[in-house]
């Protein structure tokens, strides 16, 4: 999926913020994903803000595949992978649902629909 067309909504950041201070928060935070560290997201936001960092176009994961590289799935603390049923668990419950979803049963006909 291509984001060309998208545009950058960056927060409001006051006038006050320091640019050197941001940076610095950026070499301090290298290793911190933005989506994780309030530090390291201000100042990733004030240097957009202030022209000093140009964000890319594309997602990591786009930048990856272009490059054929594999991105890693990141699956810690991430709330789809804790508590997934078995298959087996989601088939019953989407046959209960259909079984649901149909009209009843007429009386006197044995069961059959």
């Amino acid at each position: 999926m291509m984001y060309e067309d998208a545009l950058l909504n960056p927060p409001n950041i006051c006038g006050l913020a320091e640019i050197e201070l941001a940076h610095a928060q950026m070499r301090r935070h290298r290793a911190c994903r933005i989506q994780r560290c309030a530090w390291k997201r201000v100042a990733y936001y004030t240097l957009v803000r202030c022209g000093r960092i140009t964000p890319p176009r594309s997602s990591p994961r786009e930048r990856a595949r272009l490059r054929g590289i594999d991105f890693p799935i990141d699956t810690t603390d991430h709330p789809l992978t804790e508590g997934i049923p078995e298959p087996r668990t989601l088939h019953q419950v989407l046959d209960g649902l259909t079984q649901l979803a149909l009209p009843p049963r007429p009386p006197g006909n044995g069961g059959k629909r």
